[in-house]
């Protein structure tokens, strides 16, 4: 009988460990869309400010921030992950260094990039506590995550064990309201929100448009 996967720490670090050493880091979202991303959010960025990157994985969106000419520093639990940060991230001079303890500096932009999915449920009110009190007074929380996911639609079965489990190993699905009022639940304010479209088919009729 087919049973669902009940995530744990030691699941959820087995699982990242095992990406980061496969061609599958490749499809990571950071990877493929960071520089439209920091084009969508520049308004809500802090040239001469601090930067954040809230669950970094190997640090694409980092790089991207860097080489826009932002300072930014990194946050990745998964110890195999952060560890293939690049010479070109950790030499960059405007790379702050890696965040160990969250909470314990203080940046006027902290980005939560299709994180929110993947944090377990009983970690969610210290993890959020802690990216609150990593803000300056004013600062900014940047957050994306898939929208209106079904999530067993996008699972994967395993055939030796029948386990059912997200290939991303997402817990969660949001709608825009959903998520306004989650953040809410945690004392944060939605200032501003929209629905992107970051599938590789934007490109097509991106394309497709200026040849219009």
């Amino acid at each position: 009988m087919v049973k669902t996967l009940k995530w744990t720490h030691e699941l959820v670090e087995k699982f990242w460990t095992g990406v980061s050493q496969t061609r599958l880091s490749e499809l990571s979202f950071s990877k493929h869309n960071a520089e439209y991303l920091i084009e969508l959010i520049a308004d809500h960025l802090k040239p001469q400010g601090r930067h954040l990157d809230f669950g970094a994985g190997e640090g694409d969106l980092v790089r991207a921030l860097l080489e826009k000419g932002y300072a930014a520093a990194a946050y990745e639990p998964v110890n195999a992950r952060s560890a293939l940060f690049p010479a070109d991230i950790t030499a960059h001079p405007k790379y702050l260094g890696a965040s160990h303890s969250v909470g314990s500096e203080r940046f006027d932009v902290v980005l939560m990039i299709e994180v929110i999915e993947h944090v377990l449920e009983e970690d969610l009110p210290g993890v959020l506590q802690k990216v609150k009190s990593s803000l300056v007074d004013g600062g900014t929380l940047i957050v994306t995550t898939p929208d209106t996911e079904d999530l067993e639609l996008s699972s994967a079965l395993c055939p030796t064990c029948e386990t059912l489990f997200h290939r991303w190993q997402h817990l969660r699905s949001f709608t825009a309201p959903s998520l306004a009022a989650f953040f809410a639940d945690y004392g944060f304010d939605c200032v501003f929100q929209r629905e992107v479209d970051f599938s590789f088919m934007r490109v097509y009729f991106e394309d497709l448009s200026n040849l219009n």
